[in-house]
């Protein structure tokens, strides 16, 4: 597992700097759902060390995408984790994380990483995005614009929204792999 993990790492550099460079996304089709599940297993142990319960509502079976595995799964890292700096604060009993995924009504998946944690205050709720923008002790505030740009460079939208109840409702968009033939491979 070590071996798998650093052969990952050493992955995310190499996509990381192609990224950084502008390079187009290496395209390959995605099982969302798999992706899910490997995310998941990948951020167990964070999960445990927060004591949240996730939970997945998955639409299955679920067409596949066409992008960067790698750069997906960063993206859904960096909302997990996120979601569970949120819920630190709170009840233990009311630890839970919800990932859920469906097609939508313009040939697109949608992914929901639904947490319950204590929320974005609304005065600061349309700056979450902003680079440099963070409302972390320690944070850089550049996971949330860094993750936005991955998808926007897949033909997807990264957008948030308050739970009526608690916490929030972070939500991105990657259009269906139609098996066209111009994608790259």
């Amino acid at each position: 597992q070590v071996g798998e993990q650093a052969d990952r790492a050493a992955e995310i550099v190499r996509r990381l700097r192609r990224f950084i460079a502008k390079a187009k996304p290496l395209q390959t089709v995605v099982d969302i759902n798999s992706l899910i599940h490997d995310v998941a297993k990948l951020t167990n142990i964070d999960a445990r060390m927060a004591k949240t319960r996730v939970c997945f509502e998955l639409t299955d079976p679920l067409p596949p995408v066409v992008g960067d595995r790698i750069q997906i799964e960063q993206v859904l890292v960096n909302l997990m984790r996120n979601a569970f700096e949120a819920m630190r604060d709170c009840e233990p009993e009311f630890r839970r994380l919800a990932i859920r995924t469906a097609v939508d009504g313009q040939q697109c998946i949608v992914v929901d990483v639904c947490d319950s944690g204590v929320g974005i205050p609304p005065a600061v709720i349309d700056h979450v995005f902003d680079r440099f923008f963070t409302t972390k002790p320690n944070g850089m505030g550049m996971g949330l614009p860094i993750s936005r740009s991955i998808m926007e460079k897949h033909g997807g939208t990264l957008w948030v929204t308050p739970n009526p109840d608690r916490g929030s409702t972070f939500h991105f968009t990657l259009p269906i792999d139609l098996g066209e033939p111009s994608r790259g491979s």
